[in-house]
Parts: structure tokens; sequence; C-alpha cells
């Protein structure tokens, strides 16, 4: 196989779920295209990948989730064995990823133990001294934007001058201490990075899913001007773990030009993640108005609001000349709750959003989470209340509005939330990484939930949660977005099956010999998923 300068990996959420009992429950339900192993890499994966190839290094990034998933005889380790590479960098972003990535750092380094193993994105960034401290396999840890980091890195490899002068990075010296050297100045703008190299990422079939609409995504800024506080992307987080004090944008030149290459490329839909509000009302007229003027060969372009938006705002993004879909995250339906979450906006400036949409036939998004901090029984059934009124909505004008939700379920590190629990009405049942790691290894998505809040514990939080997920498909089969037979399968998958399951692995956990407790899952999953027709 081609001998590889740097090979960067993605890997599943949990290494092992092909062999062991793993019940995602209502993941399953939420995750879409992603699937519950969460197989999209993050952009940033692509573009440091690039900034390597583009400073003489030979690079790719290696999506391991989605060969597993795709091929149920995919041989990791011996795929991995085969592999060629100087540095072996395992990606950390998310702490979903936690068990699997160190899973496939321990292969890395068991497979190739004269590589240097690394560890990077915000979870190892929010973790590094305790990954380097308690994982021996794993040599470093990158911290924080990693793309010149990471060359510095190589080109102290290359001529061998030692971990000590590389920025960015946590290692173990030769004496068994540990060294994290300075954070390098975040870039001030996004410009100088590469965000659309889909021939560096292998393989591409999840973002060529057939019947899909293949995608990808484009970072309009890195960094962030809110502070929502369950969140590990918000300016405390950008601040304290990454050294960003403020966005960095892209400019709406380079933007354009994504879109471009994308769509030489055979994607069709292109989310631009982060509001381009938060860059002032120059940036975003401007980007609003190069995005007007350029012939745009995409079947959708997705967009965010992080706030209620105004005429003018709805009214510029409706020119442009593909169909625009906006999202926009309130979490909850109730005002109190969505403003101590840190989205300071009101459910009239929500519900006025939805009306300038449907007036300017822009399609809207509107996401919900549950189990809040300051969420109690009758504050998530309002935001059921509030999912009915959108679909009332949704049954004016041409231009739909949907809703979704997903469970919180793991807490981000780095976050306010995490750091700063009885201040924002969370308590943390996995505080540290070695927790998410052991947590992540339990079969079931209820043995996942990583908090509990001052008013659900983990119980309740888990009631709730299927609750919801009864009251969306019941809401969909009433308003036709579901047809009877789809809702009942929905029903049968997701409610039935979630409550038994929850049952069934409490009782199992209960089995002291860990052979015997094995088999019974094992059991009980073939015994599910002839029920399910899998």
């Amino acid at each position: 196989m081609t001998p590889y300068d740097v090979i960067l990996i993605h890997p599943p959420a949990i290494y092992d779920f092909r062999k062991k009992a793993i019940f995602p429950g209502p993941i399953a339900y939420t995750v879409g295209g992603s699937t519950e192993q969460f197989i999209m890499p993050p952009v940033g994966m692509l573009s440091i990948a690039d900034y390597l190839s583009r400073n003489g290094y030979h690079a790719r990034v290696d999506n391991i989730a989605e060969r597993m998933i795709f091929s149920a005889d995919f041989d990791v380790e011996r795929y991995i064995g085969d592999l060629s590479a100087k540095v072996f960098a395992v990606g950390l972003h998310w702490c979903v990823h936690s068990q699997g990535a160190i899973e496939i750092a321990r292969l890395c380094k068991k497979l190739h133990p004269d590589a240097v193993v690394l560890l990077g994105g915000l979870t190892a960034s929010v973790f590094h001294e305790e990954i380097v401290r308690k994982v021996d396999f794993v040599d470093a840890v990158l911290r924080g934007e990693a793309e010149k980091p990471f060359l510095a890195l190589m080109q102290a490899l290359e001529q061998q001058e030692g971990l000590g002068k590389s920025p960015n990075l946590t290692f173990r010296d030769g004496a068994g201490d540990i060294i994290s050297t300075p954070l390098m100045k975040p870039c001030e703008d996004l410009d100088e990075f590469e965000f659309t190299r889909l021939d560096l990422l292998e393989p591409k079939r999840a973002i060529f899913t057939p019947g899909m609409l293949p995608s990808w995504v484009v970072p309009i800024c890195r960094g962030c001007l809110h502070n929502c506080v369950t969140c590990g992307g918000s300016a405390y987080s950008y601040r304290t773990y990454l050294g960003r004090t403020r966005p960095a944008f892209r400019s709406p030149e380079k933007i354009a030009e994504d879109l471009r290459k994308l769509s030489q490329q055979g994607v069709q839909l292109v989310f631009l993640f982060q509001d381009a509000r938060m860059g002032g009302e120059e940036y975003w007229r401007k980007l609003l108005t190069t995005l007007q003027k350029e012939k745009i060969q995409l079947r959708q372009l997705t967009m965010e609001l992080f706030g209620p938006a105004d005429e003018e705002y709805i009214k510029e993004l409706a020119k442009i000349n593909v169909p625009i879909v906006l999202t926009i995250s309130p979490e909850s339906g109730v005002d109190y709750v969505r403003g101590a979450q840190g989205r300071k906006y009101t459910n009239e400036g929500l519900l006025r959003t939805i009306e300038l949409c449907k007036k300017y036939g822009v399609s809207l998004g509107i996401f919900s989470m549950i189990a809040l901090g300051n969420d109690t029984p009758e504050t998530i059934q309002s935001t059921w209340e509030e999912w009915e009124q959108i679909c009332m909505m949704n049954l004016k004008g041409n231009a739909p509005v949907d809703y979704a939700f997903g469970p919180m379920i793991l807490l981000d590190p780095g976050s306010l939330a995490f750091d700063r629990t009885t201040s924002y009405g969370y308590r943390l049942i996995f505080k540290n990484f070695e927790d998410y790691v052991k947590g992540m290894s339990l079969p079931s998505w209820h043995q996942w939930i990583s908090y509990e809040t001052k008013f659900l514990d983990r119980e309740a939080i888990a009631k709730w949660i299927i609750d919801s997920l009864e009251y969306s498909i019941n809401l969909r089969e009433k308003f036709g977005f579901y047809s009877k037979s789809d809702a009942d399968t929905a029903r049968f998958c997701f409610v039935e099956a979630g409550k038994e399951t929850i049952h069934v692995v409490d009782e199992a956990m209960n089995i002291p010999d860990e052979g015997e407790r094995s088999r019974s899952l094992k059991t009980y999953r073939a015994s599910l998923e002839s029920k399910l027709g899998l």
C-alpha cells in the first residue's frame, strides 16, 4: 500500500459495534444518514490533510467508521496493519467518538509501534492532559486548530528537533513528565484553508449515498459569538480550549469558489454552517450578494440562523438562485428554558421568523433538544405544543417548515455546562475522559446519558426522550408526514423496542459473569432484530 506521511483516521463512535450487542435506541432515529456510528468526518480533518499536502507531505483522511458500517466483512486490524504512515492522527472531535477513537489509536500503535500516534479535535483538546497521562499508546494530543501546528509538528519530526518545539502539543518527555507547548495564535480568516478536497478522503459512500443528495459542508467562519451553555463550540469553549477570542470568517468569494468546486465533484447539497450575521451587516450582505450573482449548480443550500431573522435578511436570502433551507435551534419551546440555555430570544421572535420564511418561500427546519438544564416535565410538554403549532403553520403557504428534535445524551466536554455544572442546572455523571470511554463501552443508549439536571435524573431523562419520540411520531401521523403504516413501524422500532431495551439491558447488567451477560444481550439483540425484520 502507498506509504503516507500522515493518515488522519475518522473512527466509529463505538469500535466493536459489529461484535457486541449495541442498542442505540432513539439515537438511530435522529441522526439519519450519519448513522448511530456518526460516520461523517469533521470538515477540519480535510483542511488539515490539504494543508499538509500543499506543503509537501503525503496525507489523506481515512474514514474507518464508514468502512466498518458499509462492509460487515471489513477487517479493521488487517486493514490498519497494511497501512503505512509516519503519523497516524485519530480524530476525537465529538465526545461520542471517545471509545472508538481510543480503540483505533490502540490498534495503530500495536500494528505500527514506530509511528507517532496522535489524537486531535475538540474533545481531545479538553482532555489532553488526562489522555496523555493515562493512555500510553497515544504519543501526543494536538490541541486546538490544527492545520499550522500539524505542519510544524511534521517539520519538527523531519528535522528530528524533538516535540518540545511544536506548538499546540501535549506529550510525555523522556522522563515521563507531561509537557504542553503553548497554543499557536489562531488564523484571522479562513481563506488560507481548503475544505473541498474530497479527493483526499476515502471512502466517500457516506457523501454519495444512493437515494440521497450528495452533500458536504463548508464553514462560513470558525469560532462563535454566542455562549450556548451545552455547546463545546461556544465562544467560551473556543477561548478557553482553542485560544480563539473572536471568529475568523471565510470571504464570500472563497465560499462561492467552494460551491463551484463541490458542484464539479458531484455534490448537490452544501451546508454552510455558522450564522453569517455574526460577521456583521456588511459581511452578510456581501455574502448574499455574491451568492445571488453566482450561478450555483446545486440542488440545495442549507444555512444556519442562531436567532430570529428580520425581513431584510430573509428577503435577500430568497434571491439566491438555488433552493435555500434555513435551520434554527430554539432547543426549547419555553422562553426561560431557552434563555437559560444561552439562546436569548422568544417564541414570538421564532414564530415571526417562520412567517417571514413562508412569505418569501424559504424552507425552515426547527430543532429542539430534550432534557435541558431548566427542563421539567411541564416544559418538555410545552415544547411538544410548539411542535404542533409549527405543524399547523406548515399547512399554510408553499415553503415547508418542519421541526426535529434530538436527545442530548452526551454533554459536550469544554462547554459551560460541563465546566460550571451547578451554575447552569446540570450534574455530571461522566466527569472525565475515562468516564466517557467507559460509558460509551456500555451496551445501551440510556447508559450513555452523561448528565442529570436539577429537575430530571438519568431515568427521568430516558423516559422523557422516549415519550417525546412517541409524541413526535404521533404528531407526524396526525399531520400527514407519516402514513399510518410508517408511524406504526416507527412506534414499534423506537418506542416499544426502546422501552423494552431499557428493561432488558438493566436486568442483564445484574448478571455477574461477563460472558453470560454478553450472551444474554446478544440473544436479546438477535430476537429484537428478528422482530424488527432486520
